[in-house]
């Protein structure tokens, strides 16, 4: 009698290793989607274009008034290869699947921190009717800012602001307020030297504020006390902030702030 023997372990090739920039657009990462598909390399990410509004002059040149930051364009390369037509067709296919929306958040495998919000404004086959090609994915960023995770700072009545990340002045999401044990019927939050807020109203002890400057909120126990601004004393709503920093409110006995590192 005769034995054959067969190795009966499962053999599987091992999980496909994502290129280093590996492009993550609206949730879907497409090198693991599609089993076709390598990210090459991307272009863009580190450049930027400023547009400049100037007057004419008698003399040389242009009178200056002001600037702001042009859209930015982000190019992915990849390459697209498949056994045959009707494995490359059915690849492309999802790939055009998942491109689609308007202004998507995606991110970079090396950036995994930072995200950004864009458009797919163009899809590029460079070798049409082959079966193993080289296309260009271009993303347009009307807001050309990358952007960290949310951050928070705390503190009793002073929140420090020391990120080194915070190159330049930044936006602040929210400034959530813990009164003390006494009420109130005045209290002032200043950001720095430029920035602050004054209510005027009752303020009971332990009541919490939360100061919602992206959407021009103020809430005091879920209750909006916007008509308690001195408007005269008042910007917080424009407020930005700096390395360096110290947010606070007098009286008060716990203070967070929340905000993201936004990056060109």
């Amino acid at each position: 009698m005769t034995y054959e023997f067969r190795d009966i372990e499962k053999h599987s090739s091992p999980p496909k290793e994502r290129p280093i920039e590996s492009l993550t657009f609206n949730g879907y990462n497409l090198d693991d989607e599609i089993e076709e598909f390598t990210t090459l390399n991307v272009d863009g990410r580190d450049n930027y274009t400023r547009k400049l509004n100037v007057a004419d002059t008698f003399g040389d040149g242009d009178f200056f008034l002001n600037s702001s930051l042009d859209k930015n364009v982000i190019t992915v390369k990849f390459f697209l290869i498949a056994d045959d037509t009707d494995k490359f067709n059915l690849a492309f296919t999802r790939l055009k699947s998942l491109l689609q929306g308007d202004e998507k958040t995606f991110y970079f495998d090396d950036e995994q921190e930072f995200t950004r919000t864009g458009t797919v404004t163009k899809l590029t086959n460079t070798e049409p009717g082959s079966i193993g090609v080289e296309g260009n994915i271009e993303i347009t960023m009307s807001d050309p800012y990358r952007y960290g995770q949310v951050k928070e700072v705390s503190g009793t009545n002073v929140a420090y602001i020391n990120d080194p990340q915070i190159l330049y002045p930044q936006n602040v999401d929210t400034i959530t307020i813990k009164n003390g044990t006494s009420s109130v019927n005045t209290l002032k939050l200043t950001i720095g030297n430029d920035w602050s807020l004054v209510l005027n109203g009752s303020i009971p002890a332990n009541s919490t504020i939360v100061v919602d400057i992206n959407n021009r909120q103020i809430n005091q126990n879920g209750t909006s006390i916007l008509n308690y601004i001195d408007i005269t004393k008042t910007n917080i709503f424009e407020a930005r902030i700096k390395l360096g920093d110290q947010v606070r409110v007098s009286g008060a006995k716990g203070l967070n702030v929340k905000y993201r590192v936004k990056l060109l």
